[in-house]
């Protein structure tokens, strides 16, 4: 009976010892694998000449202005060369909608910008561009910009253009909604850059 116990007694010993030899050796490898710290893709730098990162958007590219606001002029740099196109995402992600944790609003989405492309002027009109890229519908379902426009008395909101650099052109319809352009970018993505534009009404 002695024998037995001191038998299990040292397999347990021996089993504990080589447990206790694993993690040490698993984070030496774990430390060497990770030299550098993770590894993420460059950030686009965005120019908005008429608002600055984190600036009040002037009231001529919101509903202020109307219904039909131009889109300002948008400028980057940063991208990889291995771009062969880009997606523009303009929402709101201020104001909660039918309780959702996800969806907000969207004011533009183009997609298909040639991978060559520096910017974009300033108002991009409705539908498909010459160069190829195309609009899909905002939350009014117009295939366009829609300028920001929060409730009077909400506060500001702030809006937030998302450039996506992607590896591949989508060629998706122009009826496309986010979600579905959202799902095909995906494992495309080789950069992307944000820019926030501030806007309230009284």
């Amino acid at each position: 009976m002695n024998n037995k116990l001191l038998l299990v007694t040292t397999a347990a010993a021996a089993l504990l010892a080589g447990l206790a030899i694993v993690p040490s050796t698993a984070t030496a490898q774990d430390k060497g694998g990770k030299k550098g710290g993770i590894q993420l893709p460059p950030m686009i730098h965005i120019t908005v000449a008429d608002f600055a990162d984190g600036g009040r958007i002037p009231a001529k590219y919101t509903c202020a202005a109307g219904p039909t606001s131009p889109s300002p002029a948008i400028t980057w740099t940063g991208a990889p060369a291995t771009t062969q196109s880009y997606v523009l995402i303009l929402h709101d992600p201020d104001p909660v909608l039918q309780g959702s944790a996800t969806n907000d609003v969207l004011h533009w989405a183009i997609m298909d910008i040639p991978g060559d492309a520096k910017g974009l002027p300033e108002g991009i009109k409705n539908g498909d561009q010459a160069d190829g890229s195309k609009n899909i519908p905002n939350i009014t379902r117009a295939p366009g910009y829609l300028g920001p426009c929060p409730p009077a008395g909400h506060g500001d909101h702030h809006y937030t253009f998302e450039l996506f650099a992607l590896s591949a052109k989508l060629g998706l319809p122009a009826d496309t909604s986010r979600a579905d352009l959202l799902a095909a970018m995906n494992g495309k993505v080789v950069a992307k850059g944000v820019y926030i534009g501030i806007f309230g009404q009284k």
